[in-house]
């Protein structure tokens, strides 16, 4: 090996001394990863709320998307779970936390969009007296 590094991994050192750097917080850089489990799982509560009145107690035609958008936010909160102790690589881990809260996330919010436009489609409009319609 040469003694002398590569310009490349010259930035890559100087990249993870830089403190402004997204990725050198420490949830991403000395964290276990028990941060990221306990503030997800709080995350996913909150989003199974409102999936869950949409599924449990007024069923209507967005009760599929509902049960889908919930059986996908709870199996990325156990592949989240399960990454803490499979992967053994510590920023990778971190990395792979973050990108399933991301995910959970995501997938929340499209799910509660696509169930709030089909529950607006469902609503009857009433004409107005003297209106157009």
């Amino acid at each position: 090996m040469s003694a002398r590094m590569s310009r490349a991994q010259v930035s890559r050192a100087q990249a993870r001394r830089d403190p402004t750097r997204m990725a050198n917080q420490p949830a991403l850089r000395s964290s276990d990863g028990t941060i990221w489990i306990v503030v997800t799982g709080l995350f996913v509560l909150i989003c199974l709320v409102p999936l869950s009145l949409l599924t449990v107690i007024d069923p209507r035609s967005s009760a599929p998307v509902a049960w889908v958008t919930a059986i996908l936010v709870i199996g990325l909160y156990a592949a989240l779970v399960v990454s803490r102790w499979a992967v053994g690589d510590r920023e990778r881990r971190l990395r792979l936390m973050a990108g399933l809260m991301i995910a959970i996330a995501a997938i929340a919010l499209l799910g509660l969009v696509i169930c709030a436009v089909i529950e607006w489609s469902a609503v009857p409009v009433t004409p107005v007296a003297g209106s157009l319609l």
